[in-house]
This record gives structure tokens, sequence and C-alpha cells, in this order.
């Protein structure tokens, strides 16, 4: 997420670093992965799902319920035409591993048999049970068994809920923000408590979830929050298929963190042509004014909110090549509702009076002050203060000869115009029999109303946000019973905030301006926490192995994902900022306590990757007894400044030396590559399940 709207902003932003992808712990990683290979190697049949794919399983009988051996059985997309075939093991069961969501038909024929079809429905990271009965072979006759996803499924321990693309297309969402339907799964709870992250699953932190497309990372490298873009909204709910929240993961493919893994799987083309054209509105007129405005006298607020959607997709060669695209976008006014404090006439009449004598050079600034002030909107409805006259803040101005009141008050409810629009598209090919290909590319521009200033739009903040990613996936099958699905994706955005215009914001206030007891809004509101944010480069490689012998399901997958952070955090405090202006101080011409830093760079290069690892066994002990058995190891890097730009206490704080007279770089470390000194090499996550029907 890259801030809120009409926010303060609190984040931190981040920088590159060109480091080789492996370090020392890679040779240990290698050993561990052949280790566990060989421990896990029995005679296995290998579940293929992963984030991006799922399986279909069953069983094959006769009409005695005793299983059917050797069976040949074909798999069909309903959608896109690609076939696959293969036969049931001795124990009658056959698996197609790492198929795409959709609908497939699967059909079973035997000599001595009626043929039997069945339709099923794949979704991610599950595996959809579809057993075909054969009946005696009468006349040439078909048996169709229909079998959708079921809302409970037992192929393996993974506390998951899948919605449809229906259900992701109706359930009422204002904004189309993807996130949002994760929010409806079990265990799932909106994020309350004014932290970072939207949701909590099963009372665990909000950033501690992970967000795929694709199989891509979405997360935020820093503050592990979903990438959204410019409206702080994760567009694309128009371009998903299928969304898939995974509460609580005991398959290995789910890593990092122990939050929820939210998996969304892109649309694409089929052997049909279809579309769709989507438009919301809502403005001023559908809206009311709030209580507390006209409490507080202020006329109903300009809003206005445009979003649409449209798409459109189909064959460029049936049953091979197939197309889709999609836009989104919005263009909305939000209003805010701040309450403004600004000084009374009779304040700055006696001001500039004072100061005329004490301070003459003085008095141009102050009257630019004032002016600021008085020209704020909606600074024509303000009214004293009474309650909080002169003497009614911290420091008391009585003696001053200031006829009160010092201030006004009002509700200031102006508002930013925020856009953004997505654009997308997908390709995907059937290569063959044996392999299926698709790219799908996205790009997301926009400009964010980060916070809207009440006393002048000179001080808004704000941030151009334009975003490019793209994934490739390829799953290739190799003979009957094995299946490898590879991954690769890119992103590089952009989240910099600052004033729009900053040399004009400087010249009418060269500094922030912050009163004591908050006597009056701050001129300049975060004008020394600008410029900001960061740029950022991501690129990941994603690798399923499946393998499919006997009872058992075994899976091998590794995944790596690097990024390289521009960090424009230095840059932060190098306009400077007035802190705790008394009234009498201000009166006299005498500032605060003043803040500055010189940064050395307005930026900085960081960099980091993770390393995820894992070997699964999916153990079929009975029709209706399943275990999971798997090992994952997860490596996260130290972060590194590619300028040794860190720094750090030489020692614990309670030991290292507290007297006044040292100097503070004696008790600091700096110019260092690495951010920690010492942490976890690599994690080591096993995992036990069981789904007994």
């Amino acid at each position: 997420m890259k801030f809120s709207l009409v926010r303060e902003l609190r984040t931190t932003s981040h920088d590159q670093q060109r480091r080789p992808a492996f370090s020392s712990p890679s040779l240990r990683i290698s050993v561990v992965m052949l280790i566990l290979t060989v421990l896990v190697g029995i005679p296995a049949h290998l579940g293929g799902q992963s984030v991006t794919s799922g399986d279909i399983v069953g069983l094959v009988t006769d009409p005695s319920g005793a299983v059917v051996s050797t069976a040949s059985v074909t798999l069909k997309s309903r959608e896109n035409g690609s076939t696959q075939a293969q036969s049931t093991n001795s124990r009658g069961v056959y698996r197609f591993s790492l198929l795409p969501p959709g609908r497939y038909t699967v059909s079973v024929a035997v000599a001595g048999f009626q043929e039997t079809t069945a339709t099923a429905v794949v979704t991610i990271g599950q595996a959809a049970t579809v057993n075909l009965p054969l009946a005696l072979s009468e006349a040439t006759s078909t048996v169709e068994v229909t079998s959708d996803a079921p809302l409970l499924q037992t192929e393996n321990a993974d506390v998951s809920t899948s919605f449809t693309e229906t259900q992701i297309s109706q359930t009422p969402n204002p904004g189309n923000d993807l996130s949002y339907i994760a929010q409806t799964a079990p265990g799932v709870v909106q994020n309350t408590q004014g932290g970072n992250g939207n949701f909590s699953a099963y009372g665990l932190p909000a950033t501690s979830n992970l967000f795929t497309l694709n199989g891509q990372n979405e997360n935020d490298p820093f503050l592990n929050l979903n990438n959204s873009g410019a409206t702080n909204l994760l567009l694309g709910n128009n371009d998903v298929r299928e969304a898939t929240v995974v509460t609580n993961g005991y398959s290995g493919q789910y890593g990092t963190l122990a939050g929820a893994n939210v998996n969304y799987v892109t649309k694409s083309g089929s052997n049909n042509f279809h579309g769709n054209a989507l438009y919301w509105w809502n403005g001023r007129t559908l809206n009311a004014n709030s209580f507390f405005n006209n409490q507080n006298g202020a006329p109903r607020p300009f809003d206005n909110a445009n979003q649409w959607a449209a798409s459109f997709g189909g064959p460029i060669k049936k049953d091979k090549t197939f197309f889709f695209v999609d836009t989104e976008g919005l263009r909305f006014v939000l209003p805010t509702s701040t309450n403004a404090r600004i000084p009374s006439p009779q304040f700055q009449e006696a001001t500039l009076a004072n100061l005329a004598n004490a301070s003459p050079a003085s008095v141009p600034f102050y009257t630019s002050l004032f002016n600021l002030y008085h020209n704020a909107p909606g600074a024509g409805r303000a009214t004293p203060l009474t309650n909080l006259g002169c003497d009614g803040f911290s420091d008391a101005t009585s003696g001053l000869g200031i006829t009160q009141p010092c201030a006004l008050g009002f509700t200031s409810t102006v508002g930013q115009l925020s856009t953004e629009y997505l654009i997308t598209a997908r390709i995907d090919q059937n290569i063959g029999a044996n392999d299926r290909l698709f790219g799908h590319f996205r790009t997301d521009h926009g400009f964010q109303a980060t916070l809207t200033d009440a006393i002048s739009p000179l001080f808004n903040l704000g941030s151009t946000q334009p975003q490019y990613e793209g994934q490739l996936e390829e799953t290739h099958t190799l003979g009957a019973n094995a299946v490898n699905q590879f991954i690769a994706s890119g992103q590089w955005y952009s989240a910099l905030f600052n004033v729009p215009n900053l040399q004009a914001a400087l010249q009418a206030q060269p500094f922030r301006l912050a009163f004591a007891g908050g006597a009056f809004s701050s001129l300049g509101r975060l004008l020394d926490i600008v410029p900001q944010g960061r740029n950022v480069t991501q690129y990941q490689f994603v690798d399923d192995f499946s393998i499919t012998k006997g009872d058992h399901s075994l899976k091998f997958g590794l995944s790596f994902r690097r990024n390289d952070i521009t960090d424009f955090d230095p840059g932060i405090g190098s306009i400077g900022a007035s802190e705790g202006t008394t009234l009498e101080n201000f009166f006299n011409g005498i500032g605060g306590t003043y803040f500055q830093s010189f940064p050395s760079k307005p930026s900085q290069p960081i960099a980091l990757y993770a390393l995820g690892f894992y070997a699964q066994d999916e153990w079929s002990v009975k029709p209706n007894l399943k275990l999971t058995f798997s090992l994952r190891g997860e490596h996260f890097s130290n972060p590194v400044c590619q300028t040794n730009c860190f720094a750090r206490l030489s020692g614990d704080f309670l030991n290292i030396s507290h007297d006044v007279n040292q100097p503070y770089n004696q008790a600091i470390v700096s110019g260092l590559n690495q951010v920690l000194p010492n942490y976890t090499a690599v994690e080591w996550l096993p995992r036990f399940g069981f789904t007994w029907t």
C-alpha cells in the first residue's frame, strides 16, 4: 500500500543494492534440498497444485465398486479445448496436476463399459475430487456426472476459501479493491486498530499477509502491505478470474509470514468471444451533509466519484491461441473535514503593531503569514473561539494588549482530484499436448491526493505513481505422471511524495510552522517530511515440480525474489520545521525550536532478497484418509545499502556509554553495508496435516 488518501504520510522508503543474489547460506540450502529429495523420494503421488493452479483427482470403479486399473482417462478444457490423457494406477486413481483454474470435462473409456464423463471445476491451490463410476455397456451411450467446486475440500488440510469470478464481481465492493474480497473469508476481520494493513486473519498481524497475482508477489518489500496504485486500491477486480484466501496453509507452497495467503489468477481468453462494460457514479447529489458539518455550520461539500471497467477476450486461433484485455479506472474528488484555526483580526492587528516597534524587518513576513490564514478556503465562515481565547492556550497571553478572541475556527471541507487507470493484457498459448504458456502484462498510472491542506492548496501533498509488471508462466507435462510449472515475473513502480509546486510553497512559507497547543493550524503542514517515497524494482522466479506414483503425491518447489529500492527518505527533514511556537513568542517575533537535516544524498540504494524452498508428500492412506508431510525453508537476506549508508549503536543500548560528554559518533558505528548485526539465516517450517472424511 502506498499511503492513504487525505492522511498524513506514514511510510518508509527503501533503496537499491547490487549484492550477489546468494550469500554463504546458498551452499547449505543446496545440500538441504538434496537431503529433502532423498528423504521424501519414496514412491509417491505428487500433489501439483500451486498458488496459480489446482488438480483434479479421482477414482475409477466398476458397477461392483471394484477399482479399475490402467483405465484411459482424458481431460479436456471446456474453455480452450486443450486435452491431456493418462491411465489409472493399480488402485484405480488418476490425477491431473498444475491445471489452470477453469471448467473441465473428464472422461473414461474402458472396453465392456459405457463411456463416463464428468464436469469439474479447478480452483487455485486445491484438488477437485471427481470419481468416475462405470456402468456395464448395453449400447452406445454416455453417463455424465456433474461435479462443481465443493464447499469443503478434502484432499489436504489447508484452511482456504475460494471465490469464483461471479462471486468476485457480485460482491458489493465500492472502489473495486481486489484485497476486499479476503475480508469475507472465515477467520478474517477488518483491521480497525489504526495500524498498517487492511485485515487480520485469525488474530495475526495485518502486516503478515501475502498477496500474489499469477504467482507474483504483490507486497511492498518494506512494509509488507499489499501493493496498490495511486488511489490505494488494488485495481484489477474485472481482470481476476479467481481468488483464494488461505488462512492456514499446511501445504509447502505457502510461505513467507504466518498470515493469510491471498492468491489471484487473471482471466484468459477462450474459444468464445466474451467481454463486459461497467460504469459507476456517486456524487454530491446522492450524499447528505454530515452531522458534524451541520453542527459546525459547514456547507455540504463537493464530492464526485467516477469509476469504470471494460474487458474483451476470445480466440486468436481456436484451441490454440487466446487473448484477453481489460481496463479499469477511477476519477474522484473526496472532501476533507478538518477543524481549522486561524488568527483573529484583533490578534493580527496587535501583533503587527507590536512588531513595528520591536522588529520592523519581520513585518512583511508576518503579513504574508496572516494573508495565508485569512485566504484559506472557508475562512469567511470562521467564528470566534470564545472557549479558547488568548488566556485559553497553554501559554497565556494576558497582558499583551490583545483584545480577545485571539483565534477563529471553521470546518474545512476542501478536496483534491485523485485519478488512476489500469490496462492489462494476457495471451494464452496451447503449444502442444504437453505444454501450456501464458503471458500477462499490467500497467497502472495515477495521481494520489495524499494530503489536502486546510490553509492553502500550495501545501497539498500528492504523488504520481506509475507501475509496470508482467508474468510469464509455462507448464510442461513430463510423461504421464510428472508436471513442472515455471513462473518468471517482474515489476517496477514509483511512489514519490512531494508538494506539487515545492518552489512556490517554499516562497510562501519557507519552513513548517507549528504552534504549541494547536493555537493556530500549522503552516506548511507537512513540508518537513518531503520529498519522500521510493522506486521499487522486483524480479521473481518460482518453480513447482510434481510427480505422481502409487498412493503418494510428491511436490518440490523453489522461489526467489529480489527487490532493488531507491529510498528517498534521507531527504526527509531537509526542509526545516519550527515546533512548539507559543503565542507570546510569535507575538514578539520569536520562533520555537527549529529542526533541519542536511543529508549528503537525497536518496540511497537498498536491496534485499528472499529464497524459499520446500518438499512435500501427500499420502492417500485410504480413499477417506490423506496425510500431508511438508518441510519448507525460508531465507530472508540481510538488507544492504550499496553506498554503505547504514548506522547503528556500537553495542547494546544498556551497555554503551551514556556519558553526556562523550561525542555521539563514538557510540554509533556508521558506514555499514548491512542493516542487521545478526539474524536467522534459514527458518525451518515443518508441517503436518491430515483430512479424514
